[in-house]
């Protein structure tokens, strides 16, 4: 089959990784790495109050440890999650139902998360918290690019362009794609390109029920290694330290709302942070960034048919989280055309 994958962000990446080996793959994308997905806060996890959603998640979490040992070079880590967002009954509740599901979740005293995250200082230290150590982290713009690489060192082809619209035959079914440079021909179409798949879409007079979701993450200059260990999800602070040494934050793992005035908000987020851990006065700012996520209605993943023969659609909140486990079910589902049932809660067909 050829196959076209519209986006080069975490979602369209793993698609075409799964794909790749088993098709002649184009990867058509404005930008390698994404537009949305450098802007991840890039928690990978299951913090999910819905069951389904939960069983998805999971699956991802553990297909992305599968990765990992067969690419170890990914700029991935899975170096646990310290969760207390939430006052102390929620918190009770969230960490009752994780157990309850069989997830891998630890209640940590004051002086087990020291011993977790020895920098922390007390202030920013609650009486006790949620440890789940299989929960990582990733760097995903990159991950996405040596994604892209491997399918390509499979021998996929990869087009830096935009998609302006789809090519058709006489019957409506999708046959490809158009872009500025000229068409590219395909068996099938899947679209993995955040919120510009609602445009395209919309092209085609169909709703695809998603919302740019804003949100605002504050970036350190890179620092000593080992400030932050884990996953740090506090209130109001949250915080992660990537792989090159930036402590990451924000007022929610997902993105604070920029507000009026994002700088001042920044300022804020910077503040917690350096008040947050040992030696945070050390720390000097570098910057602020304002990323719009693709998030649909209900707040679930969207996956598969789009109502056009030969065109599917991938698009969700959180992709970091998700990617892994939405490239093994889309390429099964292109390849075979068979929906998984693990894909069944997230149709399109269900708005």
């Amino acid at each position: 089959m050829d196959i076209v994958v519209i986006g080069g962000g975490i979602i369209g990446s793993s698609i075409a990784w799964h794909l790749a080996p088993h098709a002649n793959v184009t990867v058509v994308a404005e930008k390698l790495g994404g537009v949305a997905t450098p802007l991840s806060f890039a928690w990978i996890n299951c913090y999910t109050q819905d069951d389904t959603y939960y069983h998805f998640r999971n699956r991802s979490m553990d297909h992305w440890m599968e990765i990992s040992k067969e690419l170890p070079n990914l700029n991935i880590k899975f170096n646990g999650g310290l969760t207390f967002n939430m006052p102390p009954d929620e918190r009770e509740k969230y960490y009752n139902l994780q157990k309850e599901r069989g997830y891998n979740v630890i209640r940590v005293n004051r002086t087990e998360i020291h011993d977790i995250e020895p920098n922390l200082l007390d202030e920013y230290t609650p009486d006790w918290a949620v440890y789940a150590p299989q929960e990582g982290q990733m760097e995903a713009e990159l991950v996405a690019i040596d994604l892209i690489s491997h399918a390509k060192a499979s021998g996929a082809t990869i087009l830096e362009r935009t998609v302006s619209g789809f090519l058709k035959d006489g019957h409506g079914n999708v046959k490809g794609v158009v872009t500025p440079e000229g068409h590219v021909k395909a068996d099938h179409v899947v679209m993995a390109a955040g919120l510009g798949s609602v445009d395209l879409l919309a092209a085609e007079n169909i709703t695809l029920p998603v919302q740019p979701r804003e949100g605002l993450l504050v970036n350190s200059l890179p620092a000593k290694m080992g400030m932050v260990r884990t996953v740090y999800n506090g209130d109001p602070l949250h915080m992660r330290q990537t792989s090159y040494g930036v402590i990451r934050s924000s007022r929610d793992f997902a993105g604070g709302t920029p507000g009026d005035d994002p700088q001042a908000h920044a300022n804020e987020v910077f503040a917690w942070t350096q008040n947050a851990l040992v030696d945070g006065h050390e720390l000097q700012y570098g910057n602020y960034t304002i990323g719009r996520r693709p998030q649909p209605d209900d707040g679930l993943p969207i996956l598969g048919a789009t109502g056009l023969n030969g065109l599917s659609v991938a698009v969700m909140h959180s992709g970091v989280t998700n990617a892994a486990i939405v490239g093994q079910l889309m390429a099964k589902l292109v390849l075979t055309n068979v929906t998984d049932p693990l894909m069944e809660p997230f149709l399109l067909s269900r708005f």
